[in-house]
């Protein structure tokens, strides 16, 4: 089940487009009263840059801003060293709005390499617009070759385009050394929350989805970037919009074993579960020093009718502690990680008593969704703190 959805979210990145030629790269209100203020664009705004398109930067006159001049100034520049201008194009007065500029190759290589610096004087800068000759995919977040060594960063995606659900499918032409590996940040520079590191075998597959959380967004902050460190080389990024039930998910993409996730849970999760793209035949949730807290031995485990498999493992209140203090746990197995996930709301567990008779009795379907009224399938049943798998005709 889990494996065909992955399989179906690839195949609909590749054949999703649409005709969108003007694309909203920036939207706000921002004074540009002298040179030291200034509206930044990052580079992964640009990627439909091209020769024949247009620059359009929307904006209000003040002449109140700097009343020591009775005029306005307006430059479109390279987010490089000493933010020279973009090639072809010099400083404009306007008096109204739009102030547009037409892009030759070398600007539009420029956007997509550096982003955008617009600066002024006496003006209010509401909206920027990159206007295309073509129809573009808007779910084409990055397109070029950014090569990850010595920890720098890059393929910069604004969570404003991202909805929880959504997954970011990431395109690797190289998969770099042995000791390569790419993180997946925020604008804090922490690692994102709701994400897993990504490794050589997963990069030599060609292509990595990680999947959109709610965690991930609430925790993005301005961006969404990726870092890493020994030649793995990124060639595009792509959204692809609903690929999954993002209610519960901790972590959504598939990895090769040996997983560090990085999240934080509720100090009331007494519950986890892991989907697996087939049964293991050992697994291990660890904490950050690879130290296990359970073994496949204390946990349920549930083969799934697509041949995954769901492990389910009971926490303790010292696993949450040890699982916050470095907002990272391991997966360690010897088969693909799909996803982990909460089952569903376990907040109340801590409250049933030694009695487990007496405990209330909850269905959830194989993706942890609760279901009131179960009927006609395979369920999980849950009863306290007992858990398993149960057919219902």
């Amino acid at each position: 089940m889990m494996k065909h959805l992955l399989a179906s979210v690839l195949m609909a990145a590749a054949t999703f487009t649409a005709s969108a030629t003007t694309i909203t790269v920036w939207e706000g209100s921002t004074k540009l009263t002298g040179w030291s203020d200034n509206v930044s664009v990052p580079a992964s705004e640009f990627t439909a840059a091209a020769e024949g398109c247009q620059l359009v930067v929307n904006l209000t006159v003040d002449m109140d801003l700097d009343p020591s001049i009775n005029y306005t100034n307006l430059g479109i520049k390279t987010n490089s060293d000493g933010w020279p201008e973009l090639d072809g194009t010099s400083f404009k007065n306007p008096t109204a709005s739009p102030a547009t500029w037409d892009l030759n190759a070398t600007a539009a290589a420029q956007l997509k390499a550096t982003g955008l610096i617009v600066q002024g004087q006496n003006l209010v800068i509401n909206k920027i617009q990159l206007v295309t000759a073509d129809d573009v995919d808007p779910n084409l977040l990055f397109e070029g070759e950014l090569v990850l060594s010595g920890w720098n960063s890059g393929a910069t995606i604004n969570p404003s385009k991202l909805e929880a659900g959504d997954a970011l499918k990431y395109t690797f032409s190289a998969a770099g050394s042995s000791g390569a590996q790419v993180l997946v940040k925020g604008s804090d520079w922490q690692n994102l929350l709701g994400t897993s590191k990504i490794t050589p075998s997963d990069m030599a597959t060609g292509t990595v989805i990680v999947g959109v959380t709610a965690g991930m967004l609430e925790n993005a902050g301005g961006s969404i970037f990726v870092q890493g460190d020994g030649g793995p080389t990124i060639t595009k990024v792509e959204r692809i919009p609903g690929a999954f039930d993002a209610t519960g998910v901790v972590c959504y993409g598939e990895r090769i074993p040996g997983v560090s996730v990085f999240a934080t849970l509720s100090e009331t999760t007494t519950q986890l579960a892991v989907v697996f793209a087939k049964k293991p035949n050992w697994a291990q949730l660890c904490n950050s020093s690879w130290t296990a807290l359970h073994t496949n031995d204390d946990a349920t485990t549930l083969e799934n009718a697509d041949g995954s498999a769901t492990m389910t493992f009971t926490l303790t209140a010292d696993d949450v502690a040890a699982i916050n203090a470095k907002k990272e746990f391991i997966i360690n197995t010897d088969a693909n990680l799909l996803s982990v996930y909460l089952p569903g709301d376990t907040s109340a567990i801590g409250n049933v008593g030694v009695n487990e008779e007496n405990a209330p009795v909850e269905y959830f379907n194989l993706q942890g969704i609760r279901v009131d009224n179960p009927e006609n399938g395979l369920f999980i049943r849950r009863q306290g703190n007992k858990v398993s798998k149960v057919i219902i005709r």
